[in-house]
């Protein structure tokens, strides 16, 4: 059972995350809060999002497996204003979740979870750490989207860059330096290629100036974690981690 109150803007960001990656998915839920753990449907990417009981007004809770269509979700919320609250109640009786947000009330169908993945997060030793504000990471992706399909994350001792090659010479190389980072932690040079579609779909589904955690090593998965659900006096309350396959080059 489910029974919570939670503000419009924080769920938002919540559903947005796993909307990025996935139509569907498995929400687990339990006494501490809500998890969500998706992989795309090509298996080249990951998430996995918590809110904590802390980031809701209120909050009752079993345990308990809810299969939402994410998309329709989503849609729910896309009419909610800023600073409205939204109430979550789950219908056991019609197997359906009941959202309110102010004088709207929607009834959404929950669907089957027989089928859908409980995907095991991997542990990953990643050998560089780096912290930048989304904003910072934007202006590289907005100038990559005519150039390729691809883009290639790279660190230093003394920078972390993005560099996107294309055709007919086309690249575009952003290089930000330890005053334009909020951390920068790599002993040895690392570069990994990336889907730039996926790796823009992640960073987009987040706050503009929200801290980005990315780890990464050469030829290896990169793993981007954020906080959710933060305030400024309690901070944050959730987090979304993003682990994306690299994209081996053999040419």
């Amino acid at each position: 059972m489910l029974k919570a109150r939670i503000s419009a803007d924080q769920l938002k960001e919540f559903v947005g995350t796993i909307g990025a990656l996935v139509d569907e998915a498995k929400l687990s839920i339990d006494e501490s809060g809500l998890t969500i753990k998706a992989v795309d449907p090509s298996h080249v990417a990951m998430v996995e999002a918590k809110l904590g009981k802390a980031a809701f007004d209120s909050y009752e809770a079993g345990e308990a497996e809810l299969g939402l269509d994410i998309d329709k979700f989503g849609a729910v919320l896309a009419i909610a204003r800023a600073g409205d609250m939204v109430d979550l109640e789950q219908d056991s009786e019609l197997n359906r979740l009941v959202v309110t947000i102010g004088n709207l009330t929607r009834a959404m169908p929950l669907l089957d979870t027989a089928g859908m993945p409980d995907p095991k997060v991997p542990a990953l030793d990643l050998p560089a750490t780096v912290k930048v504000v989304v904003e910072e990471v934007l202006q590289g992706l907005r100038a990559s989207k005519a150039v390729s399909d691809h883009i290639a994350l790279s660190t230093t001792k003394k920078s972390f860059r993005l560099v996107c090659e294309g055709d007919n010479q086309n690249r575009v190389d952003l290089e930000l330096g330890k005053k334009q980072l909020e951390k920068l932690d790599s002993k040895e040079d690392q570069t990994s290629l990336f889907s730039l579609e996926y790796f823009t779909l992640m960073v987009n589904s987040l706050a503009r100036d929200r801290v980005l955690t990315i780890q990464l090593g050469s030829d290896l998965p990169v793993r981007i974690t954020a906080d959710l659900a933060v305030d400024d006096l309690t901070g944050a309350q959730g987090e979304v981690a993003f682990l994306l396959a690299p994209r081996i080059d053999r040419d």
